[in-house]
């Protein structure tokens, strides 16, 4: 097998045994055990599922979309109000930020370029280097 795939494989599984990833699947496995996050992300996908027929047809009613829209919002606000979600997204972000650690050294490996293109910019200002 070519080295550069025996290096990425190695390289997986790192991310795998990582604290970030580890931490991230913690908190999956509790978030899908906490039923009242199972049942508002079950009502969540229902109503995406209904936004995504509206749009199928071919004149799609914006009463009904901006209703369900709305519906959606009020189940995403509930979702993160539960402790086990509002834990998920953290891990989540927390396994995210080192996958971009690791994207960005390999640019710099592969590039020498220290920070990404704006093109791969990911909108937060906070970890920024600052914008070319």
């Amino acid at each position: 097998m070519n080295t550069v795939f025996l290096k990425t494989r190695e390289l997986g599984q790192a991310l795998l045994e990582s604290p970030e990833y580890q931490a991230m699947k913690a908190a999956e496995d509790k978030a899908m055990a906490n039923q009242q996050a199972a049942q508002t992300m079950g009502e969540y996908l229902e109503k995406k599922g209904q936004v995504e027929q509206l749009l199928a047809g071919e004149r799609p009613d914006p009463a009904a979309l901006k209703a369900l829209s709305d519906q959606m919002d009020q189940l995403q606000e509930q979702l993160h109000a539960i402790e086990d979600i509002a834990a998920l997204t953290q891990a989540r972000q927390a396994f995210s930020d080192l996958i971009d650690q690791v994207n960005q050294v390999l640019r710099f490996i592969v590039t020498g370029q220290i920070q990404p293109d704006q093109e791969s910019c990911s909108g937060s200002c906070s970890s920024c280097g600052g914008c070319h």
